[in-house]
């Protein structure tokens, strides 16, 4: 059996670098976009049902695990990145329905408004789906 030829370990070499390298960005990317979430945020959230906007305000710690007050419910979660995207995860501890309300799933996305920082997503519990947008205060 012939050794591969240092033209052929190079070639295969720099396909590996410049593939994983995205990815291995792209995670860091998420990583450092989780804790530039940190701070207190506020805003509203509407269910998919048609329901009135319920306010929200959101308390993001730089590792990403956060509280929360929807309307007069408290709860709690973490944001991940997960593939390449930020992930919400929570559920609520205390206020009416607490307990039938489940996870939640939220993906996020990050923008700018009026130059301050946003968060807006969809995402789902037990209730059904819903859409949100907060902005950084």
């Amino acid at each position: 059996m012939a050794l591969p030829s240092m033209r052929t370990v190079l070639v295969y070499t720099l396909m590996v670098v410049m593939f994983a390298a995205p990815a291995y960005v792209s995670a860091q990317q998420a990583a450092m976009a989780v804790q530039t979430l940190a701070g207190k945020w506020t805003g509203a959230m509407v269910s998919d049902a048609g329901s009135a906007p319920t306010p929200v305000q959101v308390n993001v710690n730089p590792d990403g695990s956060y509280t929360s007050t929807i309307g007069s419910k408290q709860g709690q979660g973490v944001i991940k990145e997960e593939g390449g995207k930020l992930i919400a995860t929570g559920h609520l501890i205390t206020g009416p329905g607490a307990a039938s309300q489940g996870d939640a799933r939220s993906e996020l996305t990050v923008g700018t408004k009026d130059g301050k920082q946003t968060i807006s997503g969809k995402g789902r519990d037990n209730a059904g789906p819903f859409n949100f947008t907060l902005m950084k205060q």
